[in-house]
């Protein structure tokens, strides 16, 4: 009976230290108040002048060629009628060129990633090997090092049967 009366008594103060406590979480600071821009109240193209919005046409460059997008249209940039053809941008012959640079560019970056692999692997060796090594000092001096640095704790609720 003793013993059920110390348990319930270890109990209620355990619950009044750690959960009697009312939650009240903290109100977040009020937002500052931040003075507003005024050019939203102007009209589309004073906002350009004033902001320098005018970005000109969008272009793009394609090998030699320059393309300017213009009423709906992609158009050469330097006469506006006259459009190159597709074979003239991409030549062919120079496709199997660069299709044995990419093989030969491909199988260096095989053989890359190769050695990396190979690398990875012997320092994950090397790691093995220094672990295992640390165990067995470890056991030849008893407790490990590390063991002996941690913080106890102060209080540990211990109920009784």
């Amino acid at each position: 009976m003793d013993t059920i009366v110390n348990i319930v008594q270890e109990l209620h103060e355990y619950w009044a230290t750690h959960f009697s406590q009312r939650f009240l979480p903290r109100r977040p600071p009020l937002r500052q108040i931040t003075s507003l821009s005024s050019f939203y109240l102007l009209d589309h193209r004073t906002r350009q002048m004033e902001l320098g919005l005018d970005y000109g046409l969008p272009q793009a460059q394609l090998s030699n060629a320059k393309f300017v997008f213009q009423d709906g249209k992609w158009q050469s940039e330097g006469s506006p009628t006259r459009q190159l053809p597709f074979r003239q941008l991409f030549p062919s012959s120079g496709q199997e060129q660069s299709n044995k640079v990419l093989k030969k560019e491909n199988e260096a970056l095989l053989e890359e990633n190769n050695y990396l692999k190979l690398q990875l692997e012997l320092l994950m060796d090397m790691l093995t090997e220094s672990t295992a090594q640390l165990h067995i000092v470890e056991k030849k001096l008893g407790a490990p090092a590390w063991q002996a640095k941690m913080k106890k704790p102060d209080k540990v609720l211990m109920l009784k049967y």
